[in-house]
């Protein structure tokens, strides 16, 4: 089987001795002083540096750190010396072995980045299967995604499916033509439509789709957000595209809504954005409630914090996911977390780049 986004190069130099002398879950500051990147030897009480140089070895039975755009120099394989592949971090994202990404490495990188862990997904997924069905509701439920990326949100609903209630992503839209690309080849029933959610209007996406849809699902820009960024927030015009997103829940109306972001989002000093989103989506009609969860509780191999905003006409018929594995033996007899190496230990050995 050819396995999409899955080569390496040859490393060599300090970068390889680095690899070498990098014990599983060993960082930079671990390796012996000559071969730390200048920056991480103290001069003082602070340590500087770009996150280009935070090396990293993954564990075979422990989850890794949170998989970003920016690891792919800084996630080493838990055996081989050399760091992990594009296709490599996609297993840590759960998405299927298949699934190919198109575009620039770096934009590969980045849709891999972005996107929202499939288990975790999925586990979110099947309380909302269990909030229809005890509203007796059954049959396809039709959901419109925003802002989808590689499709991980989406992909999660896929898998939540049953034989009671089958989601069907109807439309799906994001500004990227890398995203357009990775879709149309892997997800060309999803009725894409490339646009900025400011120029696009929820009158065509309606028209689009034929119907109000049962769900809208979308994780409006994070980078405003982020803890590891500079809390920009609604300074920043990406800190505000969730406004365009609730205008878009307006008008088609749906049952209900799910919209993601990084956990930084509750930590913006700038403003109070919990409470602005609450009294956004309360203005237009919905009961709203938010809560964090991490990808490593619902078997996702990495510990990634996610903030989950859902919105309904009635809650009494939801509620978030119950953990389904812990990080050690437990009396509840959880499986424990799933490892970083063991989600790709069965991968071929990745091509070398020409």
């Amino acid at each position: 089987m050819n396995v999409p986004n899955h080569k390496t190069r040859e490393y060599s130099g300090i970068v390889l001795d680095r690899m070498k002398h990098l014990s599983p879950g060993g960082k930079m500051g671990d390796l012996p002083v000559h071969l730390q990147h200048k920056s991480f030897i103290r001069t003082g009480n602070k340590k500087t540096g770009g996150p280009n140089m935070r090396l990293l070895r993954l564990e075979m039975d422990k989850p890794s750190p949170t998989v970003t755009a920016y690891i792919f120099n800084k996630f080493v394989h838990p055996i081989e010396n050399r760091y992990i592949t594009p296709r490599e971090a996609a297993c840590l994202q759960d998405f299927p072995i298949d699934y190919a990404f198109c575009g620039t490495l770096t934009q590969v990188q980045k849709q891999i980045g972005n996107a929202v862990p499939v288990k975790l997904a999925s586990a979110l997924a099947a309380e909302i299967v269990k909030y229809f069905q005890r509203k007796n509701v059954k049959g396809k439920i039709d959901i419109a995604s925003y802002f989808t990326g590689a499709g991980g949100l989406d992909i999660g609903f896929e898998q939540a499916s049953n034989d009671i209630i089958q989601f069907k992503t109807v439309f799906s839209t994001d500004i990227e033509a890398d995203v357009e690309q990775t879709l149309l080849k892997n997800r060309p029933q999803w009725n894409f439509l490339r646009a900025d959610i400011r120029e696009l209007t929820p009158e065509i996406v309606r028209k689009k789709i034929g119907k109000k849809p049962n769900i809208v699902i979308g994780g409006p820009p994070c980078q405003p957000f982020s803890v590891a960024g500079k809390q920009q927030a609604t300074k920043d015009p990406l800190g505000t595209l969730y406004r365009n997103y609730v205008e878009h829940i307006k008008f088609l109306s749906p049952e209900i809504i799910v919209m993601e972001n990084v956990y930084g989002l509750s930590q913006v000093k700038s403003a109070n954005m919990i409470e602005e989103i609450y009294k956004s989506f309360e203005e237009i009609g919905y009961q709203i409630t938010h809560r964090e969860l991490m990808a490593a509780d619902y078997g996702s191999p990495q510990k990634r914090r996610r903030l989950f905003f859902i919105a309904a006409n009635d809650l009494h018929y939801f509620q978030f996911p119950q953990l389904s594995h812990y990080e050690v033996e437990n009396l509840l007899n959880l499986p424990v977390y799933n490892g970083a190496g063991n989600s790709f230990k069965d991968l071929a050995t990745p091509t070398m780049k020409m």
